[in-house]
């Protein structure tokens, strides 16, 4: 396998490729995007060369590239991968099949495995379906522009280390039936619960860059909102984006505050020096993507979440 040839598999499934970046949607640095997110990515995995399954199916060379997610395992207990591009060059579906179906027995074997593909590659989806790659969650990304937002301010903090134990309480018990976790068959709901929380929890410790509570007189804390900076993408892409991750809302004693939340971190973004914030809602989640709407955001891109493990 020749970096020459993986350059002319990229450049034959450009096309799709372009829209597997997170800032795919920004017409004016689409291609930077793509050259940063994608195609940058691809270039160093051959580099690397052990995160590429090659295989020679009718003369075709098909290469998919994937990553072993150790954290992942370790916590759900079972071998996680993530697939993360499948390239080729030529368009023969039923090779197509024989590719997936011989990665599926030399790499995936009895592990799990799952991809974030952009509606746009509905032909590797189609071969994905067929191979039993199942569709868990349908994911949206909405846009918001920080230059031009305005609204009303809400009174709220960063989230301390004493807030976890409530802010892991609030995300194991708001839980959204269809997020991926929770929807995928593989996954036990209880540990997938337990999973949210620790995330909540990783979140305050410094995963996130950004956690927000409310801060309200006689109001708890019972609802907050990540952020990640994404800096190092800035100068890249061209874009100042930030991304607003993971949010829970008690709807007992926080109700109203998630648009709250949003428009707040809104503000806080902007003064890290981002013009735009991302957020990724499940095509499901109607009342969040209502909330989105009505604070002025746009829709992105559309993706779906497929996964599969032997049975």
């Amino acid at each position: 396998m020749s970096r020459e040839s993986i350059e002319k598999q990229i450049e034959f499934r450009k096309n799709e490729l372009m829209h597997y970046a997170p800032t795919s949607f920004f017409r004016k640095s689409a291609e930077k995007s793509f050259e940063y997110f994608v195609k940058n990515d691809i270039i160093s995995q051959i580099e690397e060369n052990d995160r590429v399954f090659s295989v020679s199916i009718e003369d075709s060379i098909y290469n998919f590239f994937y990553e072993f997610l150790k954290w992942d395992s370790d916590f759900f207990k079972m071998p996680t991968y993530k697939l993360n591009y499948v390239l080729y060059d030529d368009t023969n579906y039923l090779s197509l099949l024989k590719a997936i179906s011989a990665f599926k027995e030399n790499i995936v074997k009895k592990s799990y495995i799952f991809i974030e593909i952009p509606s746009e590659d509905i032909f590797l989806i189609q071969a994905l379906n067929e191979s039993m790659f199942r569709m868990v969650e349908t994911r949206m990304t909405y846009f918001l522009d920080l230059k031009t937002f305005e609204n009303d301010r809400y009174p709220v903090r960063k989230a301390i280390e004493s807030d976890i134990l409530n802010l892991k309480k609030v995300s194991s018990e708001m839980v959204n039936p269809f997020d991926r976790f929770h929807a995928d068959i593989s996954y036990d709901p209880i540990i997938a619960d337990i999973f949210l929380g620790v995330f909540a929890e990783e979140s305050v410790k410094g995963f996130a860059d950004y956690v927000m509570v409310p801060n309200e007189k006689g109001v708890g804390s019972d609802s907050f909102l990540t952020a990640k900076y994404n800096k190092s993408w800035w100068d890249h892409i061209e874009t100042k984006v930030s991304k607003m991750v993971l949010s829970a809302v008690s709807s007992k004693t926080n109700k109203g505050w998630y648009v709250k939340l949003i428009s707040e971190m809104a503000y806080h973004l902007r003064e890290q020096g981002a013009e735009f914030a991302l957020m990724h809602p499940a095509s499901t989640n109607k009342a969040v993507i209502h909330s989105y709407e009505k604070l002025g955001c746009k829709l992105g891109k559309v993706s779906h979440i497929l996964t599969y493990m032997k049975r």
